[in-house]
């Protein structure tokens, strides 16, 4: 279904460079609507760097990025709209209320949803006549979301979007995000540290080491394909099965479909244990 339709989101073969280290390795992915995306990555992967670029705040040195079928060098006004942005850090709007925040926000977007607004404050516990500057660092964010996603943006790329909010707070969000998406024919690229979020709404999962995409899978595949084998001394691997890490006779692999000679026992991860094998 995903490949009949325009990806929202397209990286080609996209490097980028900061004073010659290497950020992004020639990535590619498309994202399609309706998908949510969690990325997951060390401090220092790319992460931040590949979200940036799908803004068009940095070029890439090599490569193409496009959203909504337009390169994201040339967006018009139009389709900027359509893209929303929650960054790790809680915004400004210091010296207004949060009804005022608001109403200039709402000014930049036609298809703002009055709705979702009013269900998003009281979600969030969040007063019209409370001033910004003294919110907590939480409840800024809680607002940040709500200004991001109360236009229903095509695209919604959500750096750390709940780092700030408590287990309650969180839990809430997340369990509605992917609704959203589906509801509104979103795509969703969202980064956590937070594995237990990422496996709880995400319907694929994009996982980078060193600038490089080693991993693009929907939830339910991953399960299923990403095994962590035991073998033999000796044996020799499948061809179809792509090594993500090898410790010993301990070897993290994709593609896994069946049992072959000089294999011991094949295990499946959660997200944080193939997180942890993965940098092992």
């Amino acid at each position: 279904m995903e490949m009949k339709q325009a990806p929202t989101l397209a990286f080609t073969e996209v490097s980028k460079d900061f004073d010659g280290q290497n950020a992004l390795t020639s990535l590619s992915l498309q994202l399609y609507p309706g998908m949510v995306v969690g990325l997951l990555g060390q401090n220092g992967a790319g992460k931040s760097t590949l979200m940036r670029c799908a803004l068009g705040i940095i070029e890439p040195s090599l490569g193409e990025v496009s959203v909504l079928g337009s390169s994201v060098k040339d967006l018009s006004s139009k389709l900027k709209t359509q893209i929303g942005y929650v960054p790790q850090q809680p915004f400004g709007y210091e010296g207004f209320s949060v009804a005022k925040a608001l109403d200039l926000h709402r000014s930049f977007y036609p298809d703002w949803d009055m709705a979702l607004e009013k269900e998003w404050l009281q979600r969030f516990d969040l007063e019209p006549k409370q001033q910004v500057q003294r919110l907590s660092v939480g409840q800024r964010q809680s607002l940040a979301l709500i200004m991001a996603m109360s236009y229903r943006p095509k695209l919604l790329i959500l750096d750390e979007p709940v780092a700030s909010l408590d287990p309650i707070a969180r839990r809430k969000f997340m369990a509605d995000l992917f609704d959203l998406a589906i509801e509104s024919g979103s795509c969703v690229l969202f980064s956590s540290h937070i594995t237990s979020d990422l496996e709880r709404v995400a319907s694929h999962l994009a996982l980078i080491k060193k600038g490089e995409l080693v991993l693009f899978k929907e939830i339910d595949e991953l399960r299923e394909q990403v095994q962590l084998l035991s073998l033999k001394e000796g044996t020799q691997l499948p061809a179809e099965l792509s090594v993500l890490n090898r410790n010993g006779n301990k070897v993290l692999v994709d593609n896994y479909q069946q049992q072959f000679d000089g294999l011991i026992s094949a295990e499946s991860l959660n997200l944080e244990q193939l997180f942890m094998e993965l940098h092992s």
